[in-house]
């Protein structure tokens, strides 16, 4: 019994190590690059730093007339975030059908 679980892990100490030398691999999304992706990532990133950072000043400001404006700004980040992914969306459909 000791001999046949010792066959095992020599026998699985290989593969293992070959498993764990390969470097994790961003995922293609859309036949983006992994440099498209990461750069497509950190867009968004920004842009929801930007968004906490807009809702953090909204929930601070005491002046409505003042938070309102906050909230009128957002709402335009917002629906400039929506535009430009229905862009991209667009853009990687034309680009799935050549």
């Amino acid at each position: 019994m000791k001999l046949k679980l010792f066959a095992v892990c020599v026998l699985c100490v290989p593969f293992s190590l070959a498993w764990a030398e390969e470097e994790p691999k961003m995922p293609e999304h859309h036949g983006m690059t992994g440099k498209m992706n990461l750069e497509h990532l950190k867009e968004k990133q920004a842009n929801m730093l930007a968004m906490h950072a807009l809702s953090n000043q909204i929930l601070a400001e005491k002046d409505p007339k003042k938070q309102q404006a906050l909230k009128d700004q957002q709402l335009e980040m917002m629906k400039a975030h929506i535009a430009d992914r229905m862009a991209r969306h667009k853009q990687h459909k034309e680009a799935d059908k050549k």
